[in-house]
């Protein structure tokens, strides 16, 4: 893990509730990457995390037009 990120993560995790801090997980080797696709599963995991779902850009979204309501 770069060591920027750590450095940050330290300063800015100090000021997190308890709480909040228990729902955090940095996946950092194999073995909670593994964890990480067993509970979520391969299908919904973007590919750049290990899975196959394909992720759209949201400024690449078409959304086809609105129906004019009667």
């Amino acid at each position: 893990m770069p060591w920027f990120f750590v450095s940050v993560w330290k300063m800015i995790s100090r000021f997190l509730d308890k709480a909040t801090l228990e729902k955090i997980v940095i996946i950092s080797n194999e073995d909670e990457k593994k964890q990480l696709t067993r509970e979520v599963g391969e299908d919904v995991l973007p590919e750049e995390f290990g899975g196959h779902a394909k992720l759209v850009l949201l400024q690449d979204v078409v959304l086809p037009p609105l129906e004019d309501s009667p």
